[in-house]
């Protein structure tokens, strides 16, 4: 309640017109996080349940006593639910009343005596996703009237004409940077989609992407001695960031002449303004003092706020890197820092992944991989604690990383596949759905068809390639996707962010002569399965899955002829892979597991409740490809 008050306040001070359309906007997410609440928890099977036998209805028998039923209007492949009606809550007595909101089926779902401390962290993510959902809907509500005016004066249709024609009238107009701030709900499958813990109302107004935020970031000069930076070739973070920004540079050698210092002894970090403001004052007051780090207040870099909130594209540039910053704020279930692995391991990755493309045609043809070519972290004095040093390192951490539209042709386009499944704010449709019906003399079915076969096309052969030739497994899910369009058709895939990417050396040294990888790094496996897990939660589920089932919500289309279309795909890809000696054993093993075994989903809810995020917890699921799958279907 408070939480909504705050909101609404907000509303009437900030945004007055939009007092009387707040409270719908708020209700409509109340009720969206709820549905994806009760997925979580039937898909994952986090408390038992019992369905009807039609699967048309669903029961959870309470320990407080009593009964919660939902009603189902539609069942997918994959475990999705339609929710009809209302959920209702009955109790020993046979009373009945709805359940509105996700803090009351999480009330009726925990023991009010025995809530864990992860259950009442994870109550207050839900809430705090609910109120800021809510505000993401209004605040669109004020963007589209700005778009729909531009759009009418480009004579653009859709989203994607809009883009297109913006990106031919203006150099400095980015698509990805437009598309990836039209991301309004955020993750599709987790109730706190829209968790920002931490964070007040005024600075997620101008930092958060679904506001538009443009993030200054401020360059921190940091004495060698307390940083440790990586590369994967000559390049710095300092030579890339003065190469890129001359003011940053200009500034740093005034700097360095006004207090008589020599300008080789320092480092460069980025950090996000609201890293800058709220948390170096606090935790690093004596480094500061001490001129160990000496912030560049006055050359700061414009940029815009990406999918995460702490990667963030060149302002008004289609060229410069993109900068993944620390953020000491909990969105979904974690804390956004950068851990010192990760400014380590994503040069180092980025340089494998470039000599494997360079000798693959065939897979540098369907992929690339953004490369991340240094990253850097402020390393403490010896004297802290081993937990300190870790809280120090993480907070104070950057990656840079390639802008993947550097290298597109004019007439082509990155969307980052999460996009796709955002609502325009020229149709109201999915963004997904313009694409399909600009394809205007095929029918419904045939169109989607289509569509999800040619996606399928960029998507699978090179991700299936690196995981069955390289033992190489990426989370290529929507976030991690970007999908570059040339007249409304996939072209090919870039993945972005090395974070939970499994390596199986078996595999991976059959092309190199020394070990690419170092064992010490937690990347490593020996596990085919764990491989396979990665694309079947991220590619099958998080992906594909979301996409689908969004196509058939909208469309009417039914999903054999979806899934059908991504299995000619697949089994088309390990075919040709099987007739490779060198990878038909392998093809073999990979397409059995995938074709036969049930898909594994990542149980995120389940996860968060454990605190459980180094070890991955995974559900088996139903498999999309398996005629008993079909059978089952509402």
């Amino acid at each position: 309640m408070e939480e909504t008050m705050r909101a609404t306040s907000f509303i009437q001070n900030e945004y007055p017109q939009f007092i009387k359309t707040y409270p719908a906007n708020a209700k409509a997410a109340e009720k969206i996080i709820l549905h994806q609440l009760v997925q979580a928890i039937i898909r994952e099977q986090i408390v038992h349940y019992e369905r009807s036998g039609d699967s048309s209805a669903f029961s959870i028998p309470l320990k407080k006593g009593g009964t919660l039923y939902i009603k189902v209007s539609k069942r997918y492949w994959l475990g999705h639910i339609d929710i009809e009606g209302y959920i209702r809550h009955v109790d020993e007595k046979g009373n009945e009343r709805p359940v509105h909101s996700p803090e009351d089926c999480l009330d009726l779902l925990f023991e009010d005596e025995q809530i864990s401390s992860n259950q009442a962290a994870f109550y207050q993510e839900i809430k705090n996703s609910v109120v800021n959902y809510g505000l993401a809907l209004t605040i669109a509500e004020e963007r589209t009237c700005s778009v729909k005016k531009e759009a009418r004066r480009l004579q653009a249709s859709d989203a994607f004409s809009y883009a297109l024609k913006k990106k031919q009238e203006s150099p400095s107009f980015s698509p990805l940077t437009f598309f990836e701030q039209w991301v309004i709900q955020g993750h599709t499958i987790h109730p706190c989609s829209r968790t920002r813990l931490g964070i007040s109302l005024e600075d997620m107004t101008q930092y958060a992407p679904e506001w538009g935020g443009s993030p200054c970031v401020i360059p921190l000069a940091v004495h060698h001695k307390f940083s440790r930076m990586t590369s994967m070739d000559e390049q710095t973070v300092k030579s890339i960031v003065f190469r890129e920004y001359p003011h940053v540079k200009k500034a740093f050698e005034k700097m360095c002449v006004e207090s008589q210092l020599d300008p080789e002894d320092y480092e460069i970090i980025p950090v996000h303004p609201w890293q800058f403001r709220h948390t170096l004052p606090v935790y690093y007051q004596e480094a500061l003092e001490k001129k160990k780090i000496i912030p560049l207040e006055d050359a700061g870099i414009k940029t815009s706020a990406l999918i995460s909130f702490r990667t963030l594209a060149p302002h008004q540039d289609r060229v410069n890197h993109h900068i993944k910053t620390a953020v000491n704020v909990q969105m979904t279930s974690a804390i956004r820092t950068v851990s010192a692995a990760s400014t380590q391991n994503g040069p180092t990755l980025s340089k494998l992944f470039k000599q494997v493309l360079i000798n693959d045609a065939y897979l540098a043809r369907s992929l690339s991989i953004m490369s991340e070519p240094s990253g850097i972290h402020y390393e403490p004095e010896e004297t802290v604690t081993e937990e300190e040093r870790h809280f120090l390192q993480k907070n104070m951490a950057a990656i840079l990383r390639e802008n993947p539209e550097n290298t597109l042709a004019e007439d082509e386009i990155a969307v980052p596949a999460a996009s796709l499944l955002a609502e325009s704010p020229l149709t109201g449709g999915l963004m997904v759905e313009e694409l399909i019906y600009r394809q205007e003399k095929a029918a419904i079915k045939e169109a989607a068809t289509s569509f999800i076969r040619e996606y399928a096309r960029a998507l699978l052969p090179g991700i299936i390639t690196l995981i069955t030739k390289y033992g190489i497994s990426m989370e290529a899910h929507l976030q991690n996707c970007v999908v570059v369009f040339k007249n409304g058709q996939p072209q090919r895939v870039i993945l972005r962010d090395h974070g939970g990417i499994r390596i199986m050396n078996e595999r991976l040294n059959r092309f190199f002569s020394q070990q690419p990888i170092d064992p010490s790094t937690n990347v490593l496996t020996e596990q085919r399965e764990e491989l396979l897990d990665i694309f079947s939660h991220a590619v099958l589920h998080n992906h594909l899955g979301e996409i689908i089932v969004a196509l058939v919500r909208h469309s009417g289309v039914e999903e054999d002829a979806l899934w059908g279309a991504v299995e000619r795909v697949l089994r088309q890809v390990y075919a040709s892979l099987e007739e490779d000696p060198l990878t038909a054993e392998a093809a073999l093993e990979d397409a059995a597991i995938i074709f036969s075994s049930p898909s594994r989903m990542k149980a995120l809810v389940q996860m968060r409740l454990l605190d459980q995020y180094t070890e991955n917890l995974y559900v088996d699921m139903a498999n999309p490809f398996h005629q008993e799958t079909r059978c089952n279907q509402l």
